[in-house]
């Protein structure tokens, strides 16, 4: 519920209008047989793009790799079988995450999946008995440049994992 509530509140301060876009929407390249599902396709804050949304502790450089592709992915007419034709010119990360503060030092915890982990900053004691405040929802958008380096370090990231795939690829007659 707390991450709930943290998308809540970053749509009383952002737009998001899919209307002239998706939720969940496949798209796929022909030209480099790639295929991957978009989170939101819509216009945020005004300017249509690509909207990925994460659940983790911090936005990595690694997303850039999967909104490229998916952007890249849009620059292929097939894939806009049931969609306006639109420039797709922005890509977005939302990162929703929630966590539980220690109310002596200051320490962060983070459960997901059954585990938990602890981080402490410079001001936290490392051998403080914590006690942990309520379940924090907590979100970051973070605007993606650079869609073309993104997309080429995207496509050689997959030729890598072609090659060390091959035989397994080749078994399936691709």
């Amino acid at each position: 519920m707390p991450a709930i509530n943290a998308f809540r509140d970053f749509l009383k301060i952002h737009t998001v209008d899919a209307k002239e876009g998706a939720i969940e929407k496949r798209v796929w390249s022909k030209t480099y047989c790639f295929a991957g599902t978009i989170d939101i396709l819509a216009k945020v804050d005004g300017l249509f793009g690509v909207l990925d949304i994460k659940t983790s502790s911090g936005i990595w450089r690694d997303y850039n790799l999967q909104t490229a592709a998916y952007v890249g992915a849009l620059q292929e007419p097939e894939t806009w079988e049931e969609l306006p034709q639109k420039e797709v010119s922005h890509r977005w990360i939302l990162r929703l995450d929630q966590k539980q503060i220690c109310l002596k030092c200051g320490a962060a915890k983070r459960t997901k999946g059954g585990r938990a982990t602890v981080k402490t900053n410079g001001s936290s004691n490392p051998d403080c008995n914590h006690e942990w405040s309520e379940v924090r929802g907590e979100w970051e958008l973070k605007a993606l440049e650079g869609f073309q380096k993104d997309y080429e370090a995207f496509l050689g990231a997959k030729k890598l994992w072609e090659w060390e795939n091959e035989y397994w690829l080749k078994q399936i007659g691709y």
